[in-house]
């Protein structure tokens, strides 16, 4: 039996879903933020420019009776602000789940 979830009702806000599948007993949804900048947290200046990625996995509450793996995709950026005292950033994501 095929199960289609709406990826716009997986998503917390400030999140885009790039993909969901049900792979036996979980679901796997692949998360990256919506806005092609980050600021920095130094400086308060914004960054486009993306240093590196890395994946973050926050645990979450099971749907329709699979395990949910959420993979959040998130950016390292440069920060180009002369003064401040960071050059590479993460760029800060808020969820509603624990991080795990």
């Amino acid at each position: 039996m095929q199960h289609r979830f709406q990826r716009t009702g997986l998503t917390p806000p400030g999140f885009v879903a790039d993909e969901v599948k049900v792979v036996g007993d979980r679901v796997q949804v692949w998360l990256r933020s919506r806005y092609p900048s980050s600021t920095c947290p130094g400086c308060g200046r914004p960054s486009r420019r993306v240093q590196s990625r890395y994946m973050r996995r926050p645990a979450d509450l099971p749907l329709g009776g699979r395990r949910v793996e959420l993979t959040i995709v998130a950016r390292r950026l440069w920060c180009d602000a002369v003064l401040c005292g960071r050059r590479i950033f993460c760029e800060q994501l808020i969820t509603s789940a624990q991080l795990v």
